[in-house]
């Protein structure tokens, strides 16, 4: 209705179509009986804090603000990569992206390996291990940082599987998502005080890894380590990457100042 107004009243129908919006956004309880202001000064105060709850200052006397919560991309990306390579890459495309004794010199099996998965239960528990272990980290330490760290330790996972198990193929991301597992314990060590529920990470953590190392020793035992067969050098070795990894590159997280946002 606004843009449809004469262009002889452009000044008063501005101001009053910048105060329509402005009412528009508040409650329908905001003026009070007796048309004091005050209440419409405290109700958008109040939706002023709401909105600056998901935002935090960033330095001293700036007003530039930043989102607290962001979106983990790089775990979104390699799930979304590795179920699309399960259901479309073909066979040559597989034979290309395999981590196999004969690497030399195809420096990318490295990384690619982890691109792929043997069927579909073993994409799945990896997809969801990746997503519960490494979604918060990503949140909190940011993109680059979980990715160095989720690479390193594929690189790592096939440098020991080579080392180890030299005549044996190698696919999953296991390495990776023991990196983000072995990365957790810097990620606490450096940051205990400022994570919200660190008892519940530190407890869900544990039956985590304790569930899948009862899991795998019953596999060696029972099954012994066949259909399928498990590279438990790959699992160590992307664990122990993360671990040193973690305590290089991950940093400690600023506390957020509720009182410096709203002041």
């Amino acid at each position: 209705m606004c843009a449809q107004l004469e262009s002889h009243g452009g000044s008063e129908s501005n101001n009053n179509c910048v105060k329509d919006v402005r009412l528009l956004l508040l409650p329908e309880n905001s003026s009070d009986s007796d048309g004091n202001p005050a209440s419409v000064v405290s109700s958008a105060e109040s939706h002023k804090k709401s909105i600056d709850d998901l935002t935090q200052t960033i330095g001293v006397g700036h007003v530039r603000r930043k989102r607290l919560w962001r979106v983990p991309w790089f775990i979104l990306l390699m799930s979304f990569m590795q179920i699309s390579l399960h259901w479309l890459a073909g066979e040559c495309v597989q034979k290309l992206l395999i981590f196999k004794p004969e690497w030399s010199g195809e420096y990318w099996r490295l990384l690619t390996y982890m691109l792929l998965h043997s069927d579909y239960w073993h994409l799945t528990l990896n997809i969801c291990f990746q997503c519960f272990i490494g979604i918060c980290l990503e949140v909190e330490q940011g993109h680059c940082r979980l990715a160095v760290v989720y690479m390193m330790g594929g690189v790592a996972g096939s440098l020991a599987n080579a080392w180890l198990q030299p005549h044996l193929q190698l696919v999953g991301a296991s390495a990776g998502v023991y990196a983000m597992l072995g990365s957790h314990v810097p990620h606490l060590v450096l940051n205990f005080s400022q994570l919200s529920q660190r008892f519940a990470r530190v407890a869900s953590l544990l039956i985590l890894l304790l569930s899948d190392v009862g899991f795998t020793t019953y596999h060696f035992c029972h099954n012994h380590n066949r259909n399928p067969r498990t590279s438990l050098e790959a699992h160590i070795g992307g664990g122990v990457a993360g671990l040193v990894c973690g305590f290089i590159i991950y940093r400690r997280l600023q506390p957020s100042n509720q009182k410096a946002i709203y002041s």
